[in-house]
């Protein structure tokens, strides 16, 4: 079941979805994570909404005085090298675990070549 804005606890649902659309970059398998791994990355995607909310001082790429100018970070700033490296792991995991659970092999056969055709000679049916 995919996340739903509403779930990541903050008032706004433009950010929520702004968290979201980032995330799916990011992470595109989100919207098939179960169980233990959707909480997991529910997790995630709080934090990141909530500091997004915030807009603490970690958010603020440039400020001044003069005007009373204040620039903000791209959206894509508000993860940081650990959310990103956990969301990229919890797709990782999934697609192993569907991968292995469907029974179908993993991995490439080679490329045909001349090699491979002396081992393994082409049947004409």
């Amino acid at each position: 079941m995919a996340i739903q804005p509403s779930e990541l606890g903050v008032a706004d649902q433009t950010l929520a979805r702004r968290v979201l659309a980032h995330a799916q970059v990011i992470a595109p398998c989100l919207h098939s994570l179960d169980d233990a791994a959707r909480l997991d990355a529910l997790a995630i995607l709080q934090g990141v909404a909530a500091e997004a909310q915030a807009r603490g001082l970690r958010s603020v790429a440039s400020q001044s005085v003069g005007t009373a100018r204040v620039t903000y970070g791209s959206a894509a700033s508000w993860f940081t090298d650990d959310d990103r490296a956990a969301l990229r792991a919890l797709c990782a995991q999934a697609s192993r675990s569907s991968v292995a659970s469907s029974g179908h092999p993993v991995g490439s056969f080679p490329a045909p070549s001349r090699d491979l055709r002396a081992i393994w000679p082409e049947r004409e049916d």
